[in-house]
């Protein structure tokens, strides 16, 4: 009997309400090692994210553990916090999670997420490292990145952006690069009309307004949004009919606030929209005419302009990063901005409004080199070549061979034990059988023996009384 080998990837987070960027791109990527891997996937509580994974026939465990949040921002003293973290009863959890699962593989999700990488290499167990971030540049980052050289066997790069901080020891030696695509679940094409006209029509707008969009999952000072609403207040009364719709949850209350304050010592509320952020991002990316991707720090890479490109809707950006690699790769670079240039970012969005229709077809050349770049079938190639790469650097066949169907190394034991037992009756039955049929066959000569002695002493007497007479 075979069976694929077990791969369990960890998740950093499970958001209840929403999904981050990081939760998508490892629930697609569970999804694509399913045809190689017996994937589980373990959420620190439940979310999303173990609910999409258990829609798609994924099996989850949930289980708590802390995080190593200086991996992104280093200091001096970042390898003692690890080796603390270890210490504490959650990590000795994870630990006995894993022991008890006896995967052939870890994977762990983004760099804050060590704890899974620490307690695999405690059991011997080869490691995937995740990285979905770009970990920030300072005298320390050595230190944090030597952590992820020594608790990997294999390190993943969801750009050449994140691998940037990451090339030391041996790291580039066992590096790869994965980039993103989408999910299988949006929308395809002949749906986009209908849900434009709903959604807009929710919105209030109609055939006339031009939707700019800004769109986080979390809406903090590194997302760019002060900078997209300035950019936009510059615009909002030489084109009345623009409407600037933001999506997202504030994850910085004060700097959230400060955003609003703008909007509403300005005079022009009316022109900008707001939605908590949606499931269905479909509805969201249609009824835009324009994507604005302000981030203010270099991103790992862009998904909201990937998933806004796979819509055909343009992107204007800040260039830097992966966002910036990605809108590259697809041919747009005259649509990128210098970062932290709101006089050119707000020269850009006004070229757009200015040429809607020019606008739809930069969208639409940038879908095909989105789909040819970044589709799923050019993800399915990557992830199929970093699969073999893997299997033949670790050593791991492609089928564990199992001989019973008991999994562990302790049920195996008990099954040969029965085994055993059952053959050590079987020999003293049959020895018992032989021996008693030996008996059996003793007995019977002695008694035939006495019957011969009997007959020859009858013969006996009959001769002598014969002779007397």
């Amino acid at each position: 009997m075979t069976q694929k080998p077990k791969l369990m990837l960890f998740s950093h987070v499970s958001h209840k309400r929403s999904i981050t960027g990081a939760e998508k791109l490892l629930l697609h990527f569970c999804q694509e090692m399913r045809p190689y891997f017996s994937c589980v996937l373990v959420v620190p509580s439940e979310g999303m994210i173990s609910l999409l994974a258990r829609k798609n026939g994924i099996r989850v465990k949930i289980q708590p553990f802390d995080l190593l949040h200086n991996m992104y921002t280093p200091y001096n003293g970042i390898r003692y916090e690890a080796d603390q973290l270890m210490k504490t009863s959650s990590s000795r959890n994870v630990i006995n999670l894993i022991r008890k699962e006896s995967p052939q593989m870890v994977l762990t999700n983004t760099c804050v997420n060590a704890v899974p990488a620490m307690a695999a290499r405690i059991l011997n167990i080869p490691v995937i490292w995740k990285i979905t971030e770009t970990i920030q540049m300072n005298d320390s980052t050595a230190e944090a990145v030597q952590i992820i050289d020594d608790f990997s066997d294999w390190v993943i790069g969801i750009s050449q952006t994140v691998l940037e901080p990451l090339q030391h020891g041996s790291i580039p030696e066992k590096s790869t690069i994965l980039c993103p695509t989408w999910d299988a679940s949006h929308a395809p094409r002949q749906q986009w009309n209908l849900l434009r006209a709903k959604r807009r029509s929710h919105l209030g707008l109609t055939s006339k307004h031009f939707c700019v969009g800004y769109i986080s999952t979390f809406i903090y000072g590194a997302k760019g949004l002060k900078s997209f609403i300035r950019s936009a207040l510059t615009l909002c009364e030489r084109y009345p009919h623009t409407r600037y719709w933001i999506i997202g949850n504030p994850a910085d209350e004060a700097y959230y606030h400060e955003c609003l304050s703008l909007i509403s010592k300005s005079g022009y509320s009316h022109q900008f929209l707001f939605t908590p952020f949606l499931v269905e991002v479909s509805e969201a990316y249609c009824a835009m005419d324009l994507t604005v991707v302000p981030s203010v720090v270099k991103e790992g890479f862009g998904m909201t302009a990937l998933e806004s490109l796979y819509y055909a809707t343009p992107v204007v950006a800040f260039g830097q990063g992966g966002l910036q690699e990605m809108m590259m790769a697809v041919g747009s670079p005259h649509l990128l901005v210098e970062p932290g240039n709101e006089a050119d970012l707000a020269l850009k969005m006004e070229n757009c409004i200015q040429n809607p229709k020019e606008s739809r077809l930069t969208g639409e050349r940038c879908k095909v080199e989105v789909e040819r770049v970044y589709g799923p079938a050019a993800y399915s190639a990557r992830a199929a070549e970093m699969v073999q790469e893997l299997m033949n650097r670790l050593s791991l066949p492609e089928r564990v061979r199992t001989h019973t169907k008991h999994k562990s190394a302790g049920s195996k034991k008990i099954w040969r034990r029965r085994r055993k037992k059952v053959a050590g009756r079987r020999k003293k039955k049959f020895v018992a059988r032989k021996h008693s049929l030996r008996k059996s066959q003793s007995s019977l000569v002695k008694r035939l023996k006495k019957k011969k002695g009997v007959r020859k002493r009858l013969e006996l007497k009959r001769t002598r009384s014969k002779k007397k007479k």
